[in-house]
């Protein structure tokens, strides 16, 4: 298994989050790439396969951490690169795409910020491989809900610890001020990469 590298982001861009609430979340995102990192090194040794619990073991342990470190890694990297503060302006394919599903942006933002509202954890619009459709789903953990086959288009960490210094316990705001900052050029790239 390759060791991954913390990804580097210019935030020099984004509005209304202050440098410190970036840089604490951006330390947490590395400890993810951390913990995968030693999780991906114990599944190596053969000791860690010598007691197959589902109550306790290792393994169970290391499966499960797995999961929840790899999945946090990816859907940060995801967040981080679609919170820029360019190309702020809805256009191109995502604006087709989602003034046909959900009838205009206006609509598809109202959705959105409903269930970032009610998530633990993450919500993310996404384009589904194995239905062919686009729709905004949930996540209350990194790996808690996780849609097979969705291929994220907009990522936004709902966590508290995605907004806490700079907006105590004020999500709504915390999310205009994401959508605020959201890189349309990232989604069109997202787009481009489906290759519908």
């Amino acid at each position: 298994m390759n060791t991954i590298e913390p990804r580097n982001y210019n935030f020099s861009n984004v509005k209304y989050f202050s440098p410190m609430q970036l840089s604490e979340h951006y330390v947490l995102y590395t400890r993810y790439v951390d913990c995968i990192n030693k999780v991906n090194k114990n599944l190596l040794s053969n000791s860690i396969y010598s007691i197959c619990n589902p109550n306790y073991s290792d393994i169970r342990s290391a499966a499960k951490s797995k999961t929840y470190c790899l999945d946090a890694v990816k859907l940060h990297e995801l967040y981080f690169e679609n919170l820029t503060g360019n190309n702020t302006s809805i256009s191109g394919s995502a604006a087709s795409v989602i003034n046909e599903v959900f009838g205009s942006y206006s609509n598809f933002l109202d959705k959105f910020e409903c269930i970032a509202l009610s998530m633990h954890g993450w919500v993310l619009f996404c384009y589904d491989r194995y239905s062919g459709d686009f729709y905004i789903y949930g996540q209350d953990s990194h790996d808690e809900g996780v849609m097979l086959f969705a291929e994220p288009l907009i990522v936004l960490d709902v966590y508290e610890h995605a907004y806490m210094i700079d907006y105590g316990i004020n999500r709504k705001e915390y999310v205009e001020a994401f959508i605020s900052n959201l890189d349309f050029g990232v989604v069109n790239k997202r787009l481009r990469n489906l290759n519908l």
